[in-house]
């Protein structure tokens, strides 16, 4: 998949340093994936949850990494399928999350 962007990854590890490690394992898996549903990405991350185009992971300490997707091998702007994208749209904690403000 193509993971877009590195950068919001490293500034959620630096806000949550508890998460570091597994933000890290996150984007070298997600990296090297070419999920076409949500059920592929069930296999490695099974208590992912998908609201709309996001996905929603548990990450370390109670916290939600919350992910645009667009699965590999779907027609992205009316052409082919493609390697499939993942744009990393934030690092929240419960309270944040509980807010729905993500959903906008």
């Amino acid at each position: 998949m193509n993971v877009i962007s590195r950068r919001t990854i490293v500034d959620a590890s630096q806000r949550h340093p508890v998460c570091a490690s597994w933000l890290n394992r996150w984007w070298r898996i997600a990296k090297a994936a070419e999920w076409t549903c949500l059920e592929d990405v069930r296999e490695v991350f099974p208590s992912v949850d998908q609201v709309g185009e996001r996905l929603v992971f548990d990450a370390t300490a109670g916290r939600r990494l919350i992910v645009g997707v667009s699965y590999a091998g779907h027609p992205i702007h009316g052409k082919g399928g493609g390697k499939g994208a993942l744009f990393v749209k934030a690092l929240l904690t419960h309270a944040e999350y509980d807010r729905n403000k993500w959903k906008d």
